[in-house]
């Protein structure tokens, strides 16, 4: 069975290493850069650039699908990309219930976490922190355990983190086959129904959804700006003292997006704070927050 080396993997990409002297990937870069911070001078200037940045650079969250469903091999490709992230110890610690039925998807649209564009998406699939597995290797062969803290958290980021990086992985990997995405944090909330919806076992978190279909060319969407690089990336040290200057012309290029798109929203320093608290609350996440102390093996459901 033929297999690439890694000299092999770098030969393949290396006509896209540099684009020094490709001046249309170059006119590429800064089209893209341009969308995304809306300003020339705090954001990167690239004498290399490569299809894959551009890209990366395109996406946009689409919430407006064609009926059109996903072929099963594309899921597959793009779950096979998710494994192929980077995972803490290789502990593979997610996994992820593909929906496609809508009687079931009925099931798993609760509360804030029922929104039109999960219903339009003809994928649905929704992503789990997974520590069950391990548990199960435990008790088949009678693995003896040693002394699990049940307040440690590190079992439950470690586990977090291989999700969201799975996640990324297969949303890029949908969006190379001209598929749309769009995360959907909000299903977090409802721990018990999706537990009983999706047949969870103890030690699986539901962690976001995320909507994959071809998208509803009537519907397009921008690409929405990000904060200044300068308020993101630091040298050697944090820099504070940048932020409050990158956030107040953040503030202003998001208005002028949120205008294009006919979006009345708040000023993005103020709403943002206000949801961050909001997530500080308790209230309305209990059955979240039980959710997360479970996910630790030393603690029973």
């Amino acid at each position: 069975m033929s297999s690439f080396s890694q000299s092999t993997i770098s030969a393949l990409s290396a006509s896209h290493i540099s684009a020094a002297g490709d001046s249309e990937l170059l006119a590429q870069a800064e089209i893209l850069l341009q969308q995304r911070y809306r300003q020339d001078i705090d954001r990167p200037h690239p004498r290399h650039w490569t299809p894959l940045a551009s890209a990366l650079l395109s996406h946009r969250s689409v919430r407006a699908f064609q009926p059109q469903p996903v072929p099963n091999d594309i899921l597959e490709t793009a779950v096979a990309a998710a494994q192929s992230a980077s995972t803490s110890l290789n502990l593979q610690a997610w996994s992820v219930v593909a929906i496609e039925n809508a009687e079931q998807k009925d099931k798993v649209c609760i509360g804030v976490a029922d929104q039109a564009w999960i219903r339009e998406a003809p994928l649905y699939l929704i992503w789990l922190a997974d520590l069950a597995r391990h548990q199960q290797i435990a008790t088949a062969r009678n693995i003896e355990r040693g002394q699990p803290e049940p307040d440690n958290l590190d079992p439950v980021v470690t586990a977090v983190i291989d999700t969201a990086l799975a996640a990324q992985n297969a949303a890029v990997t949908f969006e190379s086959f001209g598929l749309g995405i769009v995360f959907i944090g909000a299903l977090r909330l409802y721990q018990s129904a999706l537990r009983t919806a999706l047949n969870l076992p103890a030690h699986v978190l539901p962690v976001f959804g995320l909507c994959v279909g071809y998208p509803d060319v009537n519907r397009q969407t921008g690409i929405k700006p990000r904060l200044p690089l300068s308020a993101v990336l630091h040298r050697e040290t944090y820099n504070a003292a940048i932020q409050i200057a990158a956030i107040e012309s953040y503030d202003s290029k998001l208005n002028e997006y949120n205008r294009e798109q006919q979006r009345d929203v708040p000023i993005w320093s103020d709403y943002s704070v206000y949801r961050l608290d909001r997530m500080h609350e308790i209230a309305g996440r209990e059955d979240y927050n039980r959710a997360i102390r479970q996910l630790n093996l030393a603690n029973e459901s």
